[in-house]
């Protein structure tokens, strides 16, 4: 079975820290409403509200913006033929992983959902800065 290397020790200590994308799970201001909403089937248009809701969304550049506009076609099909499409499905479960759609998927990304009662107070920033 294919994998993704040797998963971290649990304690291991680095010198050399990997940078962290922070999220707020605030959602994105880049991710517009779904155009042309109405020819959506319902469960479609709740796929890109998720997305556009989504913490990892914060990260999205217009480039991630246009591969959700391309990936809601793809949902629509897989919708429309009831889950017929083995290969749609595989393709979808690629391109969502390559967003950050899955906990394991985030981890490799390193992104990091703040919890409300984790929001910064300025002495993490300087914790990290000082080691």
């Amino acid at each position: 079975m294919a994998g993704r290397g040797v998963p971290p020790k649990e304690n291991a200590v680095r010198r050399n820290k990997h940078m962290e994308a922070p999220l707020t799970g605030a959602g994105s201001s880049i991710v517009p409403e779904l155009p042309n909403a109405e020819r959506y089937l319902p469960a479609v248009q709740e796929w890109w509200e998720t997305w556009r809701h989504s913490a990892q969304a914060e990260q999205f550049l217009p480039t991630d913006v246009q591969r959700l506009k391309i990936l809601v076609l793809l949902v629509q099909r897989i919708y429309e033929m009831e889950g017929a499409d083995l290969k749609a499905y595989a393709e979808l479960r690629q391109q969502e992983s390559l967003l950050g759609g899955t906990v394991l998927d985030r981890q490799r990304l390193r992104m990091k959902v703040k919890k409300e009662s984790e929001q910064s107070t300025g002495d993490d920033v300087l914790d990290d800065l000082i080691g």
